[in-house]
């Protein structure tokens, strides 16, 4: 009885110290040594940033005669940018950006029948495509749509 005794009392102690030494991370050392002076240089991951002069041309809407030219970008993100339908429609701003591998932009519309209409549209280099989103602000609705180059 006095051994079983001690094994609950000494159960809880070894049960401390085998849940204290699994904690320990491999390779962990109980003693301090400086870390070596020697380093590695930092070798620069290569980042494969789109080629933004892809966005120049002339692109006419899938589903309609419209017509979205793009004719300078600048490093800043400024965008020259024509919308004909057939004629020219004033453009308010017009941006283009990235986000990782992914070229995007904006365009708005400011002009009659045209008061804030705008183009969230990305970038598909295998396809050579413009798709995204065209918000008709007349009518309050937003479309899918896409466009590819003329050339």
């Amino acid at each position: 009885m006095k051994q079983i005794r001690r094994f609950v009392l000494l159960l809880p102690t070894v049960l401390t110290l085998l849940l204290l030494s699994c904690d320990q991370k491999p390779g962990k050392k109980d003693s301090v040594e400086p870390e070596s002076t020697v380093s590695q240089p930092v070798v620069p991951q290569q980042q494969n940033t789109p080629d933004k002069s892809l966005l120049v041309g002339d692109w006419a809407r899938t589903d309609a005669p419209y017509q979205l030219k793009i004719s300078e970008l600048s490093d800043g993100g400024m965008m020259k940018a024509g919308y004909f339908n057939p004629k020219s429609i004033n453009v308010e701003k017009a941006h283009w950006d990235s986000a990782g591998r992914v070229l995007r932009i904006y365009v708005e519309l400011r002009d009659q029948n045209y008061p804030g209409s705008n183009y969230n549209l990305t970038y598909l280099p295998e396809r050579d495509l413009l798709t995204g989103k065209y918000y008709q602000a007349v009518e309050g609705t937003t479309y899918e749509v896409g466009f590819f180059r003329t050339k």
